[in-house]
Order: structure tokens, then C-alpha cells, then sequence
């Protein structure tokens, strides 16, 4: 049956934006998704919050972002532009290219056998912060002082990653279910050898349980592949270290209870612009 359509319309975010754009540090072009605040700026420019896997993370945020009474208290949330990034197409999970682009370079096996290309962080890195920020900056006025990374899975490792190398370009991350197990655990093994040092003020490590200690059998099949990323045991341990080695930073650790992998994203979603925006 022919779904009559006569007379509908494309669905629009209100103050939403996209555009694509190449990067001469990657040589890769991107989908970036905008949301540009009502409300003026503060005095210091609009907070910003830096979103990967932008085609799955923005809407999610949106609707949180419709509302400015975000705090559990009620309180208002300052005005903050949303800044998302995907990859042109607009699937909300390009499995390729968020490899090429999240991930380090790796020293070994990447534990990924499904995409053919990694390693690309650095140059990625490099894009958000040297390429598109000012960008962005040339048409909005951002405050370089409140600078928030969101990314999820392969995206909270880029976050993790972007934490520990950045140089302190954001101040506040939020790595959701960080795929901490890529090339036999970099990262972790990284922190293990020498003290993770984080230029920041919050840093917020989440994980589901279910995502290592499911509730209900997962078969022994998936068993064997739980086991090896040992999602919930990496990710408190990374924390455990980064707080060890940095007694100025806020870091926290979330192991949220009957919440798998895909559900940190949306967990992610709204709390990390409580985080981007409010004042704590």
C-alpha cells in the first residue's frame, strides 16, 4: 500500500544549522549540525558543546536543549551552542569512518575486524580544534574557557584520547562507554606506564553493567566477546588512574546499573549538556 504523503514536509530542529565541511588535516569532509541558542550570549561568549557522531548525538540533545530549565533543582542553564559532527550522508553510525577518525593509531591487533582503516585521532583532533572552532567562532561568539567533548563507544575513546593529548583545547569531557579494549587496550596501557595527565576541570567516565556483567545469559558466543573488552572493569580502571594522577581534576566514574552499550548514549546525551552548560 502506497503511503499518500500529499502535503507533508521535511521536519526541522528550530535553530538548527548544517553544513559540510572539508579538512586539510584529514582530508576527509564532514556533516556538522549547528544548534545556534535563542538567548544572547553571556559576556564571555556562548559554552560550547563539541558532539561526535553527530547524525545519532544531536537530536538527542536537541530536545533537552529546547528546555532551558535542565537542573534538577529547576534552575535555568546558561545558553550554549551545540556543535555536532558526523559524516556526509547522514547515517547516524558511519562504522568506517568513525574508526578512521576515533581511533589512535594502533601498535597491534585493533580487537575490529569490520573496518579496514584507523588511526586517524591526531588529524581529527586537529580538525575540531584548529579548523572547524574557529569556523564556528567566526560566526558565533564562543568562550574558549568552557569547551565540552562528547563521543560515545569510538567516540569516547577519541574523548578519552582528546583528554590525555589535547593540551587542554576542551575543559570538560564526557567519554560515553569508551571502546577503551581497541588495539589490546592503547590507551589503558598508556596510563598504566606513565600518569594520565588531563589539562581540564571534569572529566565523566560512564558504562553500562550489562555492557560486562549482563543480567541475563548472553550465550556463550557473546560471552567470549564480553569477556575480552571487559568494558566495565577498562573503564574503571582508566578512572581510578586518571583521578590517581590528577588531584585538581573533577573526574567521575558512572556504572550505570541494567544499562547496555547503546543505552550510554542517550544516558550521555542530556547529561552532558547539564555538564557543557551548567555552572558545575
Amino acid at each position: 500500500m502506497m503511503l499518500e504523503t500529499d502535503g507533508w514536509s521535511d521536519v526541522r530542529l528550530p535553530g538548527a544549522r548544517c553544513f559540510e565541511m572539508a579538512s586539510e588535516a584529514t582530508g576527509e569532509t564532514y556533516r556538522i549540525l549547528v544548534r545556534i541558542p535563542a538567548e544572547p550570549p553571556p559576556p564571555g561568549g556562548y559554552p560550547v558543546l563539541w558532539m561526535l557522531d553527530g547524525d545519532a548525538s544531536f537530536p538527542m540533545c536537541f530536545a533537552e536543549a529546547l528546555h532551558p530549565a535542565t537542573g534538577r533543582d529547576g534552575g535555568r542553564a546558561d545558553p550554549g551552542v551545540i556543535v555536532a559532527v558526523g559524516f556526509p550522508g547522514g547515517a547516524p553510525f558511519d562504522v568506517d569512518a568513525r574508526a578512521r577518525n576515533y581511533t589512535p593509531a594502533p601498535d597491534g591487533d585493533t580487537g575490529d575486524h569490520h573496518s579496514p582503516a584507523f588511526g586517524g585521532a591526531a588529524g581529527f583532533l586537529g580538525f575540531l580544534c584548529e579548523e572547524l572552532r574557529p569556523a564556528i567562532a567566526a560566526r558565533l561568539p564562543l568562550d574558549a574557557t568552557r569547551q565540552t567533548l562528547f563521543g560515545f563507544s569510538y567516540g569516547g575513546l577519541f574523548t578519552v584520547y582528546a583528554a590525555l593529548e589535547g593540551h587542554g583545547r576542551f575543559q570538560r569531557y564526557w567519554a560515553a562507554s569508551p571502546s577503551l579494549w581497541f588495539s589490546g587496550g592503547l590507551l589503558l596501557r598508556r596510563m598504566r606506564a606513565a600518569a594520565p595527565v588531563v589539562a581540564g576541570e571534569r572529566l565523566v567516565l560512564t558504562v553500562g553493567r550489562d555492557e560486562q556483567y549482563p543480567a541475563r545469559d548472553p550465550g556463550e558466543e557473546r560471552r567470549r566477546h564480553i569477556d575480552r573488552r571487559a568494558m566495565v572493569d577498562g573503564v574503571t580502571e582508566a578512572a581510578v588512574l586518571i583521578a590517581a594522577a590528577n588531584p585538581d581534576l573533577r573526574a567521575e566514574l558512572i556504572v550505570a546499573a541494567d544499562h547496555d552499550h547503546f543505552d550510554m548514549l542517550m544516558h550521555g546525551t542530556r547529561r552532558a549538556r547539564r555538564l557543557a552548560f551548567g555552572e558545575g
